[in-house]
């Protein structure tokens, strides 16, 4: 595949993940209330809920560098590019099952409410790459079987 093509896939994936960063995320029934946690929060502080207690978070934050694996992957190894993207859409699809969510680091969960805009984009980018490695691996091995 031309690669003009898998710039253009990999730019459109990012544009979607970019755009669902300025989105909200979840919604929370807190304590005190219901909660909005914006995406980009999210994004910045998952890597870190692991110290707050927060294993599970952050093993679902860990699909964020699973992508940008995936993406560098893209670019020279196709297969690598799709098991890694793959593995980053399970992973990032398993929280739409998750009743609560950690909301502080005193072990305290809020019930989540609904998932936002920002959770929909996050899949949809990891949704487009994985789509785009697999027509790409697919092509490129059609276009083998053809020599």
């Amino acid at each position: 595949m031309k690669k003009s093509w898998k710039y253009l896939i990999v730019g459109f994936s990012l544009s979607v993940f970019l755009f669902g960063l300025s989105q909200d995320a979840v919604v929370v029934n807190d304590y005190d209330g219901i909660k909005t946690f914006g995406s980009i929060e999210l994004f910045l502080m998952g890597g870190l809920a692991i110290l707050g207690g927060g294993l599970f978070e952050w093993l679902v934050w860990m699909s964020n560098p699973l992508y940008v694996v995936a993406i560098i992957l893209f670019f020279s190894n196709l297969k690598g590019s799709v098991i890694f993207s793959i593995n980053s859409l399970i992973i990032a699809c398993s929280f739409m099952n998750w009743g609560e969510i950690l909301a502080a680091e005193n072990d305290r969960n809020a019930q989540i409410l609904s998932l936002g805009l920002g959770y929909w984009c996050w899949l949809a980018s990891i949704s487009i790459l994985v789509l785009g490695a697999g027509l790409s691996l697919y092509r490129e091995k059609l276009t083998e079987k053809v020599r």
